[in-house]
């Protein structure tokens, strides 16, 4: 039995729009979000998340190892046209997540700043435009958009746009 078919109700496509406002296309793969428990059925949200970070650990591993060879480009400097983001996850009091692209602004060591890039679906203490501040402890992808709308990286982006197309294979 495939893993995924464990989680068909929880993910959620979003849709990337910074690059869209920059007169970009938008690279094909978003991020994903997990729905709150009531979305879910009898899921949790602590459980949702447990299970969701079961289902992308294997990409995951791949971005973060990776990771420092990304920082070096992003901290290099970007071509013309490209944009650097990172994936990482944004949670409301209630426990309900969502995975984010932050378009990053500013790197030093583990310390990240960036906007989030994407329209929040599910989250509601968080939105578009607004900046965080994190660590690289709390990355789960990153992402190099280029301006001819290919892309680099973006591990689980990938993952989960198969996991996707194998589950509507079955509908």
């Amino acid at each position: 039995m495939y893993l995924h078919r464990a989680f068909g109700l929880l993910l959620l496509p979003l849709t990337v729009v910074a690059l869209e406002a920059r007169g970009q296309q938008p690279a094909a793969d978003r991020p994903v979000a997990v729905v709150s428990a009531e979305a879910a059925g009898s899921v949790g949200a602590a459980q949702s998340m447990a299970l969701f970070d079961q289902l992308i650990a294997k990409p995951m591993k791949e971005a973060l190892k990776t990771l420092p060879q990304a920082k070096k480009r992003f901290q290099t400097g970007l071509k013309p046209g490209e944009t650097f983001y990172l994936t990482t996850r944004v949670v409301d009091a209630d426990g309900t997540f969502e995975q984010v692209f932050v378009q990053v602004t500013q790197w030093e060591d583990t310390y990240v700043q960036g906007t989030i890039a994407n329209t929040l679906q599910t989250v509601r203490q968080y939105q578009q435009g607004q900046t965080l501040e994190f660590t690289t402890s709390a990355v789960y992808d990153w992402t190099l958009a280029r301006a001819d709308g290919s892309e680099e990286g973006n591990y689980v982006g990938k993952f989960l746009d198969i996991q996707d197309r194998l589950d509507r294979l079955g509908e």
